[in-house]
């Protein structure tokens, strides 16, 4: 690793001035995992949003604007944990030979039971090309939101993940040898990419254009240019930048380089969902406006834990601890939501609910995923991965 540099003033609020730490990188950041469970629920929240959940038309539409925006921002924050994570742990197992097998051991098992799920169910909503792609995890790179969502429409962001799994291993090893002057302007210009892409594009020609659920601008539906929604949100190239950022926090968080403030970030985050959906074009609300925030967040919940661990006495919080362990399960429940949101809407209509019955719907539903994802790590990944780990770490020592 680099001699860490001191950094710049221009970079002083997010970055701080101590010396650098060892980190235990086995140790369970339970801030983080507990935090995992919020906006996991935000993006369900959002896809059932788009039905009519409450029968007051008000209530639907105050449930609509809170959720709709909170899903994107929510996705953002998964890629960039992403990103964080798989650089926490590779500090004590760096990436080897058999990294990619395990990462895809991941991710797989739950994929592939969800994908011939929706397709034995649902099969004959889809085009091929679109199941056959959602299979291989190549949709992302199609710009077609009738490729991109069939099938489990969630399952497009693991065509991102398989980008960040395959320049991971290089790309951290070049950057543990930077120093945090140089890791402070990268992040900076990661997050100028994201936030200025939107718009650029604003002054490029739409082409064709596609209305959708999710697309409004003040409450008012819109329809979005088919190339530049793929190009801000689905593209792998354009996401996988946001996990870089995450890759990069987290090696400023374990050399003690981060701000431990959350409330600056939170508060951030709510004024940028309030810009939203007041104000801002549906481009920016893909992640343009909440990638600061959202990146400030992640490192400083971070440096806030790894903080508590330097003090002698400090205690973990009840609430925290008792969550945290159903942080893992978040895989599962952005999988297998989408299988239940299709039932509903082809066969069960639970919808017009009275504003207490819609509430326990939305609150009952996560919870039926949670269960989903409990059953389906015990039942299936955990047996999967015992399975085929010894031949993985096989391959990994030839």
């Amino acid at each position: 690793m680099a001699t860490p540099e001191r950094t710049t003033a221009a970079t002083d609020t997010a970055v701080r001035a101590e010396p650098p730490r060892a980190r235990p990188a086995a140790r369970q950041l339970t801030f983080i995992a507990a935090a995992r469970l919020l906006p996991s629920f935000c993006i369900l929240a959002s896809h059932l949003s788009f039905d009519q959940v409450f029968g007051d038309r008000t209530v639907q539409r105050a449930y609509y604007r809170v959720f709709n925006p909170a899903g994107f921002n929510a996705v953002s924050f998964f890629i960039v944990l992403s990103g964080f994570i798989l650089t926490w742990i590779s500090a004590e197992r760096p990436p080897g030979r058999g990294f990619m097998a395990r990462r895809l051991l991941r991710i797989l098992p739950a994929h592939l039971l969800t994908w011939a799920v929706i397709v034995c169910a649902f099969a004959a909503t889809f085009p091929a090309a679109g199941l056959f792609t959602t299979l291989t995890l190549v949709q992302g790179w199609y710009p077609d939101h009738d490729i991109y969502w069939s099938a489990n429409a969630p399952a497009w962001t693991l065509s991102t993940e398989l980008v960040l799994y395959a320049v991971f291993p290089a790309v951290l090893r070049r950057l543990t040898r930077r120093g945090d002057r140089f890791l402070a302007a990268l992040l900076a210009g990661l997050v100028a990419v994201v936030v200025l892409l939107p718009l650029v594009l604003q002054f490029l020609p739409d082409g064709t254009t596609f209305a959708n659920a999710a697309f409004t601008e003040r409450g008012h539906p819109v329809r979005v240019s088919e190339w530049k929604y793929w190009l801000v949100y689905v593209f792998p190239l354009t996401r996988v930048l946001e996990a870089l950022c995450g890759m990069v926090v987290c090696l400023l968080v374990r050399r003690g380089r981060w701000t431990r403030n959350v409330w600056l970030p939170t508060a951030l985050l709510v004024l940028a969902v309030v810009a939203e959906e007041l104000w801002v074009p549906i481009l920016f609300d893909l992640s343009a406006l909440t990638i600061v925030p959202v990146v400030l967040l992640v490192g400083a919940l971070a440096a806030r834990e790894t903080a508590r661990w330097d003090t002698p006495g400090a205690r973990e919080n009840r609430l925290v601890a008792s969550v945290a362990p159903y942080g893992k399960y978040t895989f599962g429940i952005y999988m297998y939501q989408w299988a239940l949101i299709l039932l509903c809407q082809r066969y069960l209509h639970p919808w017009g609910n009275s504003v207490a019955a819609g509430v326990l719907f939305v609150v009952a539903f996560y919870a039926l995923c949670v269960a989903l994802s409990v059953l389906s790590h015990r039942f299936v990944e955990t047996p999967v991965n015992r399975f085929m780990k010894p031949a993985i770490a096989a391959y990994a020592k030839r």
